[in-house]
């Protein structure tokens, strides 16, 4: 029998976004890195997202400064499970119907 894979700590959603957030071509790396081991629906998202994160570092998109980063992040990162929280909802209210 094949045994379940075990996904390392930061290929799991919630860091990965997180890190993401903090530092895209860091998240890049890492995707790279780990690319075997992340779950194959993952991998297409974590590409998109590492990539524009990568771009907005690169680009100065995202504020010089620890403390600008971090407040940055921590509101980017709110928005999105914001916005993920209400569209599963309403994703899982369609499927009710």
């Amino acid at each position: 029998m094949d045994e379940p894979k075990t996904i390392p700590f930061l290929m799991r959603r919630v860091p990965f976004f997180i890190l993401y957030a903090l530092c895209g071509p860091l998240a890049l790396l890492i995707l790279i890195i780990y690319w075997r081991d992340t779950p194959t629906d993952d991998r297409g998202p974590y590409l998109f997202f590492s990539v524009v994160f990568s771009l907005f570092f690169i680009k100065k998109l995202i504020p010089d400064g620890l403390l600008s980063i971090v407040i940055f992040s921590a509101t980017y990162t709110f928005v999105l499970f914001v916005t993920y929280i209400i569209l599963d909802r309403k994703r899982n209210r369609d499927d009710n119907e």
